[in-house]
């Protein structure tokens, strides 16, 4: 039997011989497979970019004044999650993600203002370069560290606990008198010992330069002459009176006489405006001068410059006693007689 052209041909020269647009069943079930795989990664691209689009909205604040506090030992998760709570992110770890993809380094302490940010672009910018708000603090003189705790907890959005826990030294005394009362520029919700710190700082920059030797001259320690200062800051209301209120500190410590200042006992026991009675004048306490002699164990506050001043250079003077009058001037009198003579003048209506 003859054989045609065809029957000679091999399967290879048979599938050349085929239509150039024809596709095999193999290679057409090849395209359908890739084209598959491409549309579900597409999909998922697609899906990946919508969820990560969802993760990243930033909604609007609730004020243009939000803020969140950075605090001592938050992590970014914790911050991730103030957002959230705030309604400002769709997930409480959203900032997390950013943070990590942007590689974010270490919080810093205090309050961002958020409510302008728009993306997570923004609050990466506030949080991670921007700067914290500060707020301008001023204690005034004769604040004890208590004070000075509640009003920087009350503007300064810092615990007074924290202040509290910080204004102590290596012994665990109270830093009573070493925190110079001025104005200091803190961050919001910043560190209670940065705080402390400076107000250190600032007391050391403005003792007079002969403070030790003006301490050693009167047989004192420097905490000693601190006490003089702090005393004289409660006990004097205008800056005249005050080198001659530590004349009389001196002079009856000198003499071997009991202090008898009403504010020491003020500081652990509260006066009825500016008086006490009889038997709150002996009441049990080093603080209480009235029956310990000598000077209290701390400074009884925080003085301010001048009480300071006064404490290193008062004058030399022979006043034992003063009293202040009704307009808060001081009167002094070298005698118990004189001083009975202002207590009748001043006090009792000059019967």
């Amino acid at each position: 039997m003859m054989k045609t052209d065809d029957e000679d041909k091999t399967p290879a020269e048979s599938a050349a011989a085929e239509p150039a647009g024809r596709e095999t069943p193999r290679r057409s079930r090849g395209r359908r497979v890739l084209v598959a795989v491409l549309c579900v990664v597409t999909v998922l691209i697609g899906a990946g970019c919508v969820t990560w689009y969802s993760l990243m909205r930033v909604a609007p604040a609730s004020s243009p004044d939000a803020y969140v506090d950075i605090r001592a030992g938050d992590a970014v998760s914790d911050i991730s999650a103030r957002l959230h709570a705030m309604g400002m992110t769709t997930n409480d770890r959203s900032l997390g993600w950013y943070w990590r993809l942007k590689g974010g380094g270490s919080l810093r302490e205090g309050r961002y203002v958020v409510g302008g940010a728009a993306s997570m672009a923004d609050l990466y910018q506030i949080l991670a370069v921007g700067q914290p708000l500060t707020v301008r603090v001023t204690f005034p003189e004769g604040y004890t560290v208590q004070q000075m705790a509640a009003r920087l907890a009350e503007q300064a959005g810092i615990p007074a606990r924290d202040f509290m826990a910080a204004a102590v030294d290596g012994r665990g005394v109270l830093l009573e008198g070493q925190l110079f009362p001025d104005t200091y520029d803190v961050l919001y919700a910043g560190e209670a010992a940065a705080v402390v710190a400076r107000m250190q700082r600032r007391l050391d920059e403005v003792l007079p330069s002969d403070w030790q030797a003006a301490a050693t001259r009167h047989g004192l320690t420097t905490d000693q002459l601190l006490t003089v200062a702090s005393i004289v800051e409660r006990e004097a209301k205008f800056d005249a009176d005050r080198p001659l209120v530590a004349s009389v500190i001196y002079n009856r410590l000198r003499a071997g006489m009991l202090l008898q200042m009403d504010a020491t006992l003020g500081y652990v026991l509260p006066s009825h405006d500016g008086f006490y009675t009889g038997d709150e004048l002996t009441f049990d306490s080093p603080y209480n001068t009235y029956v310990h002699a000598g000077l209290p164990p701390t400074p009884i506050c925080n003085p301010g410059l001048a009480s300071i001043e006064a404490a290193a250079h008062a004058p030399q003077t022979s006043y034992l006693y003063f009293l202040a009058r009704p307009d808060g001037h001081c009167v002094f009198a070298r005698t118990y007689a004189e001083h009975e003579r202002n207590i009748r003048l001043y006090l009792s209506g000059g019967s």
